[in-house]
């Protein structure tokens, strides 16, 4: 069986959710049926948006520099010549 990607899955829930939509707006349900279509609708929507999230990337932090060159910007900042 071939496997399912990501945005394959996504979009077969967006088109069930504009197919509930549509029975929904179309009047052809019962009004007892009206509001567990629209969680269904919202629900399938809302599993498309987390399937599609893509993954924050971490911060990287900045490298702490050599201590040859925490020396060399302290001299340079009391103004002494390079030894």
């Amino acid at each position: 069986m071939k496997q399912v990607n990501a945005q394959n899955l996504a979009s077969i829930f967006l088109y069930i959710a504009v197919i509930f939509h549509l029975l929904d707006m179309s009047g052809w349900t019962s009004t007892k049926l009206a509001q567990p279509i629209q969680l269904a609708i919202l629900a399938l929507m809302l599993i498309s948006i987390f399937i599609l999230r893509k993954k924050k990337r971490k911060k990287r932090r900045a490298r702490r520099p050599a201590p040859e060159v925490a020396v060399m910007l302290e001299q340079a900042e009391e103004g002494e010549p390079g030894k």
